[in-house]
């Protein structure tokens, strides 16, 4: 008779709950200028939202002011433990 296959162990639900805990997430703002079209992204601050002009800051490439809007917010779950 044939051997029937050795499957690998399944991990416990637990595990996998735990797992998630450890990660953080960390918020973004992509903001665009409207003189230059220059895109970049910078940490998320309380009270950014899209659309949001932003009046005090100055583009990073032109280096003009009132001209930078908030386009684009996202996040990213890291893990701590893992090496970039």
């Amino acid at each position: 008779m044939a051997e029937e296959p050795q499957f690998p162990a399944i991990p416990a639900i637990g595990d996998i709950i735990d797992r998630k805990k450890r990660f953080v997430e960390k918020k973004y703002s992509v903001i665009k200028c409207k003189s230059c079209s220059e895109s970049f992204s910078r940490t998320f601050k309380p009270g950014d939202y899209v659309f949001k002009k932003l009046i005090e800051d100055e583009c990073e490439k032109c280096h003009r002011t009132k001209s930078l809007t908030i386009i684009e917010i996202y996040s990213e779950w890291i893990d701590p433990k893992k090496k970039k």
